[in-house]
């Protein structure tokens, strides 16, 4: 905000307050002359804005998951917190750590950003539509460890395999090598944030296992590891 005010203080200035007379060169002295030299008018580098400090805010609709509705609200990312401020309530309804967020789906207008141990929270952009959700997840991938979400499905073996083993936490402990999951590109390390559009986060480890041996198609939402095969948290 401090930076958007300074920069609409320097339009103001620009605009309202130049004037056309030259400067006088002619001085006691004899310097180059000033005038003759017009500055060419630099332009600011393209999404400069992205590594402000600040916050970068945006009009979103947030899903209220309690209510079963949609809020107005504010998505503000600095780069140390994540927050949806609610304009009707004027109050802060969630905030995170830049450093929480693992990873994000970015599907048109609609956002979903995940953090922590694979909550997330749903956003829909309200004015700018896909352009904003694109210029929110340029501002993500500066200020946070996240990267985008995998959608998969995994195929099973002659046995009824998927061929990989999970941990509790969701997080991949190994796989297969060459086998249906590992060719779908699912890596040791990999994050488990989705199964058949259930939330693992919701889920115990003897329900996440079951719906993976039960389910006909296995669909699910990963956060890939980190480039050195850590995973995400």
């Amino acid at each position: 905000m401090a930076t958007r005010t300074r920069r609409e203080y320097l339009q103001d200035l620009a605009e309202n307050f130049v004037t056309n007379t030259p400067l006088d060169s002619a001085g006691k002295f004899n310097l180059i002359s000033l005038a003759s030299k017009k500055k060419e008018k630099s332009k600011g580098r393209v999404g400069a804005e992205l590594r402000s400090a600040g916050a970068i805010a945006w009009r979103v609709w947030a899903q209220d998951f309690a209510r079963g509705e949609e809020i107005s609200c504010i998505l503000g990312v600095s780069n140390e917190f994540v927050v949806l401020l609610d304009l009707g309530a004027k109050e802060v309804v969630f905030n995170c750590f830049c450093a929480d967020v693992i990873g994000w789906t970015a599907d048109g207008a609609n956002l979903k950003l995940f953090y922590g141990r694979g909550d997330h929270v749903c956003v829909r952009a309200a004015d700018g539509g896909p352009d904003d959700v694109r210029e929110i997840v340029q501002r993500l991938k500066v200020t946070t460890p996240g990267c985008d979400t995998v959608d998969m499905t995994l195929r099973r073996n002659g046995l009824g395999q998927l061929g990989f083993h999970v941990k509790y936490d969701g997080t991949v402990a190994e796989v297969e090598d060459y086998g249906f999951a590992w060719q779908a590109g699912l890596r040791q390390g990999s994050r488990l944030v989705e199964i058949c559009k259930v939330a693992v986060v919701t889920l115990s480890h003897e329900q996440m296992i079951d719906l993976l041996r039960t389910s006909v198609t296995v669909k699910v939402v990963i956060v890939p590891p980190h480039d050195d095969g850590a995973p995400r948290r």
